[in-house]
């Protein structure tokens, strides 16, 4: 019997009316997903207007000994870094959060991949681990100091105590929610180690290195501030004498520069991260900026 020119009838719907139906639902889900953005940074815009009103209202009533206003911090403060030379500065505390951060990913992704494929590892290394990551690192500064000196050595190892877990806990975690059947086929077809590393492991878990890369690398700016602080040298040192002289409008300007730089940093990660899972990138990232 001819089908042509007539719908077939399912449960008292045509199929055309069905799948009309189906279409429709996805237009307007293309439609949420598209416009979703848009809603998300007129609320970002609201918000962050509300804050810098509140800010402005706050510096009027207390004064600029408490709070200096946004023209102040904009223009004196942001001039005065860039005329008395705390960029220079700037540049070479982020020497230190490269090198300190290149070396928390190049022991921590690694360590974290053979966390994730191997129990005798993780067993072996997890007490450490779980230990280490539940200490403040701020109380073992002191130790530290004592160990390495204030030079570029100890501002390293601070910043790498920062910034190592998340790339390590993250990669295990990607490698460890490998689909084990893909595994046990590629074994199956006797596919050499580094195929299966490169068409299994990488493209499974990079998703989840990135998101450590990511969340290590905004502990690792924390970490290079707080470890100069403490030796009183570069930004950190910057910061907490400003602070004590109460130049405040060139203190907020030189914290808007180390934010500034985060977010960019943060959401070119973020950016990645969504090309790595392009089946959710309506979701990942959102919170980035």
């Amino acid at each position: 019997m001819s089908t042509a020119g007539t719908d077939v009838s399912v449960g008292g719907r045509t199929a055309g009316g069905v799948l009309g139906a189906l279409a429709g639902r996805g237009q307007r889900r293309t439609v949420l997903t598209t416009a979703a953005p848009r809603h998300v940074w007129l609320w970002r815009a609201a918000v962050w207007g509300g804050l810098l009103v509140l800010w402005q209202v706050a510096a009027w009533l207390s004064g600029p000994f408490y709070l200096p206003t946004i023209p102040s911090v904009l223009v004196d403060g942001l001039g005065t870094v860039v005329r008395d030379g705390y960029l220079l500065t700037f540049a070479q505390s982020l020497r230190q959060l490269l090198v300190g951060f290149v070396v928390a990913c190049a022991i921590g992704i690694p360590a974290g991949v053979l966390m994730g494929s191997s129990k005798v590892v993780r067993d072996l290394l997890s007490p450490y681990v779980n230990t280490l990551f539940v200490t403040p690192t701020e109380a073992l500064l002191p130790m530290i100091i004592i160990m390495f000196g204030t030079g570029l050595e100890y501002r390293v190892v601070v910043v790498v105590l920062f910034a190592f877990f998340f790339p390590l806990l993250n990669s295990a975690a990607g490698v460890a929610a490998i689909d084990r059947h893909l595994l046990e086929t590629a074994r199956a077809f006797c596919t050499p180690r580094w195929r299966v590393f490169r068409h299994i492991l990488l493209p499974a878990a990079g998703p989840y290195v990135v998101a450590g890369v990511r969340l290590g690398l905004g502990m690792a700016l924390k970490g290079m501030v707080i470890a100069e602080m403490w030796v009183t040298f570069g930004t950190g040192g910057l910061l907490k004498n400003l602070g004590a002289y109460r130049q405040l409008d060139v203190y907020f300007a030189l914290g808007l520069l180390i934010v500034v730089t985060a977010v960019v940093v943060n959401s070119a990660l973020a950016a990645y991260e969504r090309h790595l899972r392009p089946w959710q990138r309506g979701t990942i990232g959102k919170g980035a900026a």
